[in-house]
């Protein structure tokens, strides 16, 4: 064990640079005296700021303090901010001067794009999301858009003219091959205008090639409330779209309707429409531009011959440059003579009318007629006009333009004499193919065919059976047919089909109708 020395003095902390004022004890060595002390002592003054005593001789004494171990039961040492980690820290020099607190410069957010890292994260995720949800829409639409071509009239063969029908014609001036319609592809009763075609309509359609070198499909029927309206197909946008044909004056009520067209070139023409005021006066409006002009002037053939209240129409201007060009209208008299109606002159009133020989076979009263061109590069050109005996025979005549005498003869079906008829031409002369089509009573319609000099009875279409047998029909030279098919007891609509090749058709849906 150690002996406490008496002799020692109390440990204080000093500084190198203080005077110090203790009794050396090793003054008596020859070390500093009290005399020394005396001359040296700086009174009443903060040790801190003594004089350093300088001797060149000896090593220079940085001030510093030594660090200070920290009690742990007195808390941190290095709360001071002093900077001085673990369990050391330096003691304030001075207690009183104020807390020197350490200043962090803020940091200055990082930006993207001009914006702070989690705002352009947030619009970066809603822009995602839009344009997902926009290809989603565009999907949808796409979809929606495809389903809906799939429904519409797509291009097809056809000599791209137009032609007659069950109670009336029409014509084009087109060699394409492509026309038709669009609309609900099914045999339901989800037409988008339910009941407002008159049931008892006729039918009429033409095709031709407009300016713009699109194929257009156009249809005339009677609404309910008599007025004629068209329903009109453009391939430019492959949609039908409806608007009233203009017939100002009073409109019998399930009118025969017939339309052609008179071609003046392959970027102009005109369209016709004939039918029967309530006085059963054949009358015409004529629209030179077809399908994008709602003008319609009046016939000059208009008003002048009375028809049977029964008979139905034709008529022909010229459909194109290789066809009969002959501007007249078709019309059966109350003794069942078909009558033809011929303008002679460029007045407005010279017209003519001459009846046909019934030698043939003599036409049941109301019968059904249509007239077709035949497209010819000769100079002789002719047309064909089908009808329906008193015997039920269907006939056709043929009348050339160099001296308009009419050749008969009996195609090989049989059908009742209040059928409807249609009938195209496809080709040329030197290859040419015709269709003759007829409704019959509770079955579909049966066709009978010209081609390779011959005539064939091919039986009934089968695409035209079922919920789909038409009860009028109408067709264009485009190998479009259009038909009248009963829904329901008070409901009817028009539904379309393509010939495909040979003796097939295609149902290519129901004509849309807006009013």
């Amino acid at each position: 064990m150690t002996t406490p020395n008496s002799n020692a003095y109390a440990q204080e902390h000093y500084s190198g640079l203080e005077v110090d004022t203790r009794q050396s004890p090793l003054s008596s060595a020859g070390g500093w005296n009290a005399d020394d002390l005396t001359k040296f002592r700086l009174a009443d003054q903060n040790p801190s700021s003594a004089p350093q005593v300088h001797n060149p001789d000896l090593p220079e004494v940085a001030p510093y303090y030594m660090p200070r171990a920290v009690d742990a039961a007195h808390g941190n040492g290095h709360g001071n901010g002093t900077g001085y980690g673990q369990t050391y820290y330096a003691p304030k020099e001075n207690p009183d001067s104020p807390e020197v607190t350490e200043i962090h410069e803020e940091k200055r957010p990082k930006l993207i794009c001009g914006m702070k890292r989690k705002m352009f994260w947030i619009v970066l995720a809603i822009a995602i999301v839009v344009v997902i949800a926009a290809g989603v829409g565009g999907g949808v639409a796409g979809s929606a858009a495809a389903a809906n071509s799939s429904q519409s009239d797509s291009p097809s063969s056809g000599s791209g003219s137009g032609s007659g029908s069950g109670s009336g014609s029409g014509s084009g001036d087109s060699s394409g091959d492509s026309s038709g319609g669009s609309g609900s592809s099914g045999d339901t009763n989800n037409s988008t205008d339910t009941g407002v075609i008159l049931p008892a309509t006729n039918i009429g359609s033409l095709n031709f090639t407009d300016q713009y070198g699109w194929e257009n499909s156009m249809v005339f029927f009677q609404l309910r409330n008599k007025k004629v309206w068209q329903s009109y197909w453009n391939a430019s946008t492959n949609v039908w779209t409806s608007a009233d044909a203009k017939v100002l004056d009073t409109v019998k009520e399930g009118t025969p309707i017939s339309n052609s067209l008179l071609w003046h070139s392959k970027t102009s023409r005109d369209a016709r429409i004939y039918y029967l005021n309530e006085d059963n006066k054949v009358m015409g409006q004529i629209n030179g531009n077809p399908a994008y002009g709602a003008t319609w002037d009046q016939s000059g053939v208009s008003d002048t011959y009375t028809a049977a209240s029964t008979s139905q129409l034709l008529s022909n201007g010229q459909y194109t440059n290789d066809s009969y060009l002959d501007n007249l209208v078709v019309y059966q008299d109350s003794g069942s003579v078909i009558r033809v109606i011929r303008r002679i002159g460029s007045g407005a009133t010279d017209w003519q009318v001459n009846g046909i020989d019934t030698g043939f076979g003599t036409p049941a009263l109301g019968t059904s007629m249509s007239l077709i061109p035949i497209q010819t590069i000769e100079t002789n050109k002719t047309m064909r006009l089908f009808y329906i005996s008193t015997a039920g025979a269907i006939i056709g005549l043929t009348v050339f333009s160099n001296n308009n005498t009419w050749i008969g003869e009996t195609l090989p079906a049989t059908v009742a004499t209040n059928s409807s008829l249609a009938a195209f031409s496809y080709g040329y002369d030197t290859d040419l193919t015709m269709h003759v089509l007829a409704t019959q009573e509770g079955k579909a319609p049966i066709l009978t065919t010209y081609s390779g000099g011959e005539w064939t009875n091919q039986g009934e279409i089968a695409a035209m059976s079922g919920d789909d047998m038409p009860t009028k029909i109408a067709a264009n030279l485009a190998g479009r047919v259009y038909g009248v098919v009963e829904r329901n007891a008070t409901k009817v609509e028009i539904v379309g089909w393509k010939w495909t090749n040979g003796t097939t058709y295609e149902k290519i849906g129901v004509v849309d109708v807006s009013t």
